[in-house]
């Protein structure tokens, strides 16, 4: 089911996605973490969803090791509700992440589900999911919805073709406006640019053309500095922060369209 989310007192808002984390990692840059959560608060049209791995969660099988971390899983998930609670009202939606993952596998318990009732029964879809933004422009104004798709991630990739092609395949699941994917701690932007039949405003007496119709592709970024199984692997140090997404409803000569900018 899509998550529905009606924010057409607006014209222009902006998307800034959440995830890795990792809290409870020796190397976790808190700072910058804080500094995105200021930015949403300070901004009332600025949203965010919150794409996994929020928690490091090691356990004693998994790549980050349980020694490592300096708190445990219950101190992590305190930290994590604590920072997110002045922008409770700012999540549209939280995925879980393997690591949260880990740790629903191993004893039955979802983190991520709790910050979702914690933090006021936000909509929780934890293998992924879409969101629909309404936006209004004009006055009265002209409705229009933007459709988003997100899941945290899966399986290594140490190249940047990689990781783009990850989510590249995932544009493949959804026709929607924006395709939004983590995991592998790289900050990444790109548009595939997709032919599009008309599908109003068709008269058969006048020449018919196509729309080009645009995507955004989104790899988010993470958030522990070098040091670490990171280092020890050999990945090359990892962007802190993650893009910051405009997604503007414009309208000109009774036509209207979804207007889509990224900045790293």
């Amino acid at each position: 089911m899509v998550i529905l989310k009606d924010l057409s007192k607006y014209s222009k808002v902006y998307l800034v996605p959440l995830a890795d984390w990792h809290c409870g990692e020796k190397n976790v840059a808190y700072d910058v973490i804080q500094g995105y959560i200021d930015w949403i608060r300070n901004h009332d049209n600025a949203f965010t969803i919150l794409n996994g791995d929020l928690m490091n969660a090691a356990t004693k099988g998994s790549t980050p090791e349980l020694y490592d971390d300096l708190v445990t899983p219950d101190d992590s998930y305190n930290k994590v509700r604590e920072m997110l609670t002045p922008i409770r009202n700012r999540i549209l939606m939280i995925t879980r992440g393997n690591h949260e993952e880990s740790i629903w596998r191993s004893v039955g318990h979802d983190y991520m589900a709790q910050l979702a009732y914690d933090l006021g029964n936000i909509d929780y879809k934890p293998d992924g999911g879409m969101v629909g933004i309404r936006l209004g422009v004009g006055d009265p104004p002209h409705k229009g919805m933007c459709f988003i798709y997100c899941t945290h991630g899966w399986g290594g990739a140490r190249t940047s073709g990689a990781k783009v092609n990850k989510v590249e395949a995932l544009a493949n699941v959804a026709n929607v406006h924006i395709v939004i994917l983590s995991h592998d701690h790289t900050q990444f932007v790109h548009r595939l640019n997709i032919l599009d039949p008309p599908r109003s405003k068709i008269n058969f007496t006048k020449p018919c053309y196509m729309n080009t119709q645009r995507k955004l592709l989104v790899n988010t970024g993470g958030f522990i500095r070098y040091g670490g199984y990171i280092q020890r692997k050999g990945y090359s140090p990892q962007d802190l922060g993650t893009p910051r997404i405009r997604i503007e409803l414009k309208r000109s000569h009774g036509d209207m369209w979804i207007d889509l900018h990224s900045s790293i």
